[in-house]
């Protein structure tokens, strides 16, 4: 899997890597599973997390997949950063974060705003 923490300006972030994995359900189900693992034993409100989604697009697997982790993982995420989000894919994804509810997040153009923004927490 390839979801991992990093440090960032000495702050410990959790990148919930998505990238890459085209309309792959499969592939994303199997890496929400591996964060949900992860996460599992972090105190709740505590996670500064940068999503990032370049490379793959929304199908009904996918979407299923992640809404199904954030009903998890939003108690655990303190702060949370997107990446790899462009053009009519940000509508999308507010369009996706509004009917999934209680999902709160920044989107940014670049994985090093993300994190400098996610450091300064």
């Amino acid at each position: 899997m390839k979801s991992h923490w990093v440090y960032y300006n000495s702050v410990r972030i959790f990148l919930a890597d998505f990238s890459q994995y085209g309309a792959n359900g499969a592939g994303v189900r199997a890496e929400t599973q591996y964060i949900i693992e992860i996460l599992k034993n972090e105190p709740d409100h505590s996670v500064l997390s940068l999503t990032n989604v370049e490379g793959t697009f929304a199908n009904e697997d996918i979407l299923r997949s992640l809404a199904e982790l954030l009903t998890i993982s939003n108690k655990k995420i303190k702060k949370r950063a997107v990446t790899g989000v462009t053009g009519f894919r940000r509508h999308f994804l507010d369009a996706f974060a509004a009917a999934v509810g209680n999902v709160k997040f920044s989107v940014f153009d670049t994985p090093e705003e993300a994190y400098d923004w996610l450091s300064k927490a």
